[in-house]
């Protein structure tokens, strides 16, 4: 599990800090992804596939997904859908210079 999240740890700040300083555009993006991941059969809202407890809704790890906190994911800019429902918008490079 640590590992996972270290690998990620990029687009997770990303992911929180565009949580915290809200922006049109990447709220715009995290809606669009939302209404994709409602209809994945993955969507756990209840959190028992979450790789972080208490972060759902997630993607279902138990199912096969990722077990990332959607509401952290949706707006990590540099993120995709593992399962290529959803693509990234910029590269981790372009993010880097950000």
């Amino acid at each position: 599990m640590l590992n996972q999240i270290w690998k990620n740890k990029k687009q997770i700040l990303e992911g929180l800090k565009n949580s915290v300083f809200k922006n049109e555009i990447v709220e715009s993006i995290a809606t669009s992804r939302q209404e994709i991941c409602r209809d994945c059969a993955l969507y756990d809202i209840i959190g028992i596939g979450c790789l972080v407890k208490g972060t759902q809704p997630c993607c279902n790890k138990r199912l096969g997904g990722c077990g990332c906190s959607l509401s952290i994911k949706q707006r990590s800019l540099s993120s995709d859908c593992p399962f290529y429902y959803w693509k990234a918008v910029i590269t981790e490079e372009e993010e880097n210079s950000l």
